[in-house]
Parts: structure tokens; sequence; C-alpha cells
């Protein structure tokens, strides 16, 4: 059974509503089912739910996601004191879309397509560096959302892909950092090398050596990480150099072409094509500079 919230990266997600509570008296979370997701962010006490079997305590300073569809309830264990916010949010997906699991690895400067084709999966349930300021921006859009101007709710919407994007990237990099071993290590050093290399042709030979590991060793582990190839994510660094020189120089495409080691212009043309889905002159003819 999936308990896991996701969002996708080309859709925000639509708040229904937001707002805070504390009780003074032992309380029982709701015994329903919904269908919106719910966001649970606890500032001081404590909050017992049950999400179907699995018992939650939601401490000072820590979240909690319940999925819609599924049976949260509680029983009167929250501590009198405690109070908390929420957010009541549902989110839509394309569904004539296939998200990737995980964004592609380096990012462009530049949309192409299927750029934002990939999912976000929130931290369940925890504790986030990010929480000591997550009080104040919740509480800033409570004070928004009582405003009547137009477009409230489209802000807060905003305001809330903006808090979750943030706890799914306090929530990464607390995971990278705990779990950090030879294979994300190895990763950071290809991609390091790479970057340095983004002006020439892919050398399997040259980072092998760099390495000082066996190339497919070095290949499996990085397409197991990161989801793609090295010679994607090099082809991605060296499309980024290119978008660089496009935009803040007067080069042409024969000149970026040498510059980045490319065979012919050509050829750099059909790659700059394949990854953006446009030439680079016409990337040139439509971009101000």
């Amino acid at each position: 059974m999936e308990r896991d919230i996701y969002l996708t990266a080309d859709r925000f997600p639509l708040v229904r509503d937001i707002g805070s509570n504390r009780t003074d008296d032992w309380y029982s979370h709701p015994d329903r089912v919904l269908d919106y997701d719910v966001f649970l962010f606890v500032t001081e006490g404590s909050m017992q739910v049950v999400e179907e079997d699995i018992e939650y305590v939601v401490g000072t300073n820590e979240h909690l996601f319940l999925k819609k569809g599924l049976h949260h309830w509680g029983r009167p264990e929250t501590l009198p004191g405690t109070t908390w916010y929420w957010i009541h949010f549902t989110t839509i997906a394309d569904e004539r879309i296939e998200y990737k699991r995980q964004p592609v690895v380096p990012e462009l400067e530049y949309y192409f397509q299927g750029h934002y084709q990939y999912m976000l999966q929130m931290p369940k349930f925890g504790e986030a560096a990010l929480h000591y300021t997550t009080e104040e921006r919740l509480q800033s859009m409570i004070e928004s959302i009582r405003k009547q101007r137009s477009h409230r709710m489209t802000e807060i919407s905003l305001q809330a892909y903006q808090l979750f994007l943030s706890l799914y990237r306090s929530a990464s990099n607390r995971e990278k950092a705990v779990k950090q071993g030879k294979a994300e290590a190895h990763v950071g050093r290809i991609m390091t090398y790479l970057s340095r290399h983004d002006e020439e042709e892919f050398d399997a030979k040259g980072l092998s050596e760099y390495m000082n590991l066996n190339y497919s060793h070095i290949s499996a582990t990085f397409s197991k990480i990161t989801g793609q190839t090295i010679i994607e994510a090099h082809t991605r660094l060296r499309m980024n150099k290119a978008l660089h020189l496009l935009r803040t120089t007067s080069l042409n495409v024969s000149e970026i072409s040498e510059r980045l080691g490319f065979q012919n212009p050509f050829y750099f043309t059909r790659v700059f094509k394949k990854v953006l889905g446009e030439s680079p002159s016409y990337y040139m003819n439509h971009f101000y500079r």
C-alpha cells in the first residue's frame, strides 16, 4: 500500500485550507478517510496519529504527511497544550505523462522536453533542518489567506509548494549526509571530472584513470545512483556550456562547436537539438542578448 505523497515538478499542489489549533485537554485525532492530502506540523507538545496500521507520534518541530484515501485516526493520547498547523491540499498529475522518480542531473539551464516530468517524494515523517522557520512560514500563509484579494489561493498554493520543496531538499541533503558512502562519493567525483572536461569529447579511459577504477564499475554505479548514464550527464554539461556561450559571447555555431570539441558543427547541432528540442541557430534568433 502506497503511503508516500509525491509532488510533480510541473504542477503545484492546490491548497484547500490551512490553519492552526491548540488543545488544552487530551485530544484524539479525527477518525476519517479524506479525498485530499494533509500536512501536519507540531510546534508544541506531541500528537498521536494512526494511518491505517502505522502509529506516529509527531513531536515538537516534527511533521507528518497523511495520504488521501487512507484511513487515519487517533486515540486520546495527544498531550494537553499541543499546538499544530495543518495544510489540506490536492495534487493533480498529468496522466498522459510517465513521470520519473528523480530529476535529471545535471539540470539544463533551459527548458527541454521532459524537463519537469519528474516526481518529488515528500519525507513522510520527522524533523528537518528548515523546521526552525516552518512555523513562521505557515503563520505568514494563514495571515495571507485571511486577506481578501485576488489570486490569494494561488499564492498560498505556490507558498505551500515552496515549503514542501524546501522540506524535500532538506530531507534529501540529510539523507545523503547520513548515507554518504562509496557509491555517492564516486558519483560526486565523476561529476567533478565531467565538469572539468565539458569542453571536450567524453573520454572513458581518462575518467577510469582519474577514478582509478574499472569503467564498467564506474558506469554501473553512476547509473544506479542517478538514473542516467555518464555520457548523458556529460552531454548535458556540454549543452549547458553551449547555452552559456550562446548567451554571453558573439561566437557563431561553428566556433562554439569547435570550442566544445565536437567533430563538426553538424554533429554539434544534432546533439543540441536532440537534448534541447531545437537547433542552436533557432535559440540564437529567439534569445535576447
